[in-house]
């Protein structure tokens, strides 16, 4: 999953000499909490919600540009980059945003906001579900076993995620198209799979 096809292209952006109550009154209005600060085309610095509300004195606002707080060297990704990569940057760094580049021109941000989406998309917690946990019964096959059980019962699994690794108690959370979960469960105990919820 390239970070292209998660990143808001074409961001709001806002010059380095404007001044912070410009820049608070362009979040408000564009409903945005980052702002690439961008001179003659040339990326100068990313500016968030944050760093305006925390400026020194409210009575200075007028007088303090944009220039007086921005980040004036914020983490880039490419357009090209793997999302996850841009995950683990936001994760590591204690960032909220990353500019997005392209060919060394600016196409879009990526935020911590649209990762978490990328990731309940991912486990499927963003559409109706049913979830399962269980610790699986030990021996290869197990993973293979469990997926056809539920899926002989009628249900359709939207993702699974590991949630202990004991190699001698392996628990997975299965997330599942909404069905009856009785039969399902019945199934697995049967197969001597522990199901836990």
């Amino acid at each position: 999953m390239q970070v292209s096809g998660h990143m808001t292209p074409n961001p709001v952006t806002i010059s380095s000499q404007a001044t912070v109550d410009q820049a608070l009154a362009l979040m408000r209005e564009r409903d945005v909490r980052h702002l690439p600060v961008v001179d003659d085309g040339a990326v100068k610095g990313l500016v968030t919600d944050i760093d305006l509300r925390t400026a020194w004195f409210p009575s200075l606002l007028s007088e303090l540009t944009v220039k007086d707080l921005m980040n004036s060297h914020p983490l880039m990704v490419q357009a090209t980059d793997n999302v996850f990569q841009a995950a683990r940057l936001l994760y590591h760094h204690k960032v909220t945003g990353l500019l997005v580049m392209e060919h060394g021109r600016l196409a879009g941000i990526i935020t911590l906001a649209d990762l978490l989406k990328v990731f309940m998309e991912f486990m499927g917690l963003l559409q109706d579900s049913v979830r399962i946990d269980l610790a699986l019964r030990p021996g290869p096959g197990s993973l293979e076993e469990v997926h056809g059980l539920i899926q002989g019962q009628g249900g359709k699994v939207i993702s699974v995620a590991l949630l202990s690794s004991e190699a001698a108690r392996r628990i997975y959370s299965f997330r599942l198209e909404p069905i009856e979960i009785a039969p399902v469960v019945a199934s697995l105990r049967a197969a001597g799979h522990e199901v836990l919820s």
